[in-house]
């Protein structure tokens, strides 16, 4: 199964890793394939080396900031070769062009924005 992991799900991995964020990203990485385009991976890096957060990560063994860059590193990344216009807050479109292009069955978010849309073209949205 391919999934694509919201920047939400894997910043709340490292704040909370024993929750259902971190079940996701530490726990169950094993059971999905995670898909990931550029820009996915750019918002990751940008929001994870935010000063505020990352004094607020709880690194836990085996649950730390080094194991979700691992987790990143293993996706598999794509290029979406076309813009998507769906969502109303036009950053989550990256999301959806992502699993669309990576034939993802399911975005995983807790973005309200994502969440309303509950599927697209047949990639279910869900929460943790």
């Amino acid at each position: 199964m391919r999934a694509v992991i919201d920047t939400v799900i894997l910043i709340r991995s490292l704040l909370d890793p024993f929750g259902w964020s971190g079940a996701i990203v530490f726990d169950r990485a094993d059971a999905y394939a995670a898909i990931v385009s550029l820009e996915i991976v750019a918002e990751y890096l940008e929001v994870l080396s935010r000063p505020r957060l990352a004094r607020k990560f709880r690194p836990a063994e085996t649950r730390d900031l080094d194991v979700v860059l691992q987790f990143i590193s293993r996706a598999t990344v794509v290029q979406p070769s076309e813009a998507v216009r769906i969502c109303r807050d036009p950053e989550d479109d990256k999301f959806l062009a992502a699993a669309r292009t990576g034939d993802a069955r399911y975005i995983v978010s807790e973005d309200l924005d994502l969440l309303d849309l509950r599927s697209c073209k047949g990639i279910g949205i869900l929460s943790a």
